[in-house]
């Protein structure tokens, strides 16, 4: 009875093994390489050498770069983005980038390559699949104008930019255009002094003629 017990033992533990290694082996072949920011050396900001047309397009960019990472001599920039929405009918999706406080600083919509994830707490997801809150990281090598999901990616995997939108702050209107139909107070001097002249002649003339006509009234009739 003993050895029959040993032998199931045994044979248990050996199919739990074989399971064991069979479920290791299909996961390692079916979870892609995502490279992980640790695997380069961080630097900062400051080194990043921008493309101009990634400045000129988006001027805030560079305020929001979290840190910058190099792989194989080459630096990427690292953002933070809160996705905002997915467009089925073109594939396209939009994102908030925020800077190392929190702040907006601008609006990219995107368009992935056919079949591209995004690591999302080291899942790869389909953007489809995203909701509305959840923080990406993106990556942009330095010279380049592009993103893509992870750092080293290969020019067939960036996201191509389609449309960028800085975040507007509230303005005030100048004065000149809120006060534009407000009447002025003080009328402008363009007439010069012969008006004012005139008018003091008037006066004065009135003037003698009211004095001249007051004494013909109190000089008494011989």
């Amino acid at each position: 009875m003993n050895t029959r017990l040993n032998v199931f033992a045994t044979t248990s533990a050996a199919m739990l093994l074989g399971l064991v290694s069979t479920s290791s082996a299909l996961a390692q072949e079916h979870t892609p390489d995502f490279p992980a920011p640790d695997k380069g050396n961080r630097v900062s900001c400051d080194n990043v050498e921008w493309h101009r047309d990634m400045l000129g397009d988006n001027p805030w960019v560079s305020g929001a770069c979290h840190e910058a990472i190099v792989i194989d001599g080459q630096t990427w920039a690292r953002f933070e983005a809160e996705f905002q929405d997915y467009n089925r009918s073109d594939g396209t999706f939009t994102a908030d980038f925020r800077n190392d406080r929190g702040r907006s600083m601008g609006s990219v919509s995107l368009e992935p390559a056919p079949g591209q994830r995004v690591s999302l707490d080291g899942r790869p997801t389909r953007f489809s699949e995203l909701r509305r809150g959840q923080v990406l990281n993106f990556y942009s090598p330095e010279n380049a104008y592009a993103f893509t999901t992870k750092p080293g990616a290969s020019e067939d995997e960036m996201v191509k930019v389609v449309e960028t939108r800085q975040e507007q702050r509230p303005t005030r209107m100048a004065e000149a255009n809120r006060n534009e139909n407000e009447r002025p107070q003080t009328l402008p001097a363009t007439a010069g002094p012969l008006p004012i002249l005139a008018l003091g002649g008037m006066l004065s003339l009135l003037g003698g003629i009211g004095l001249t006509t007051r004494r013909r009234l109190q000089t008494p009739k011989a």
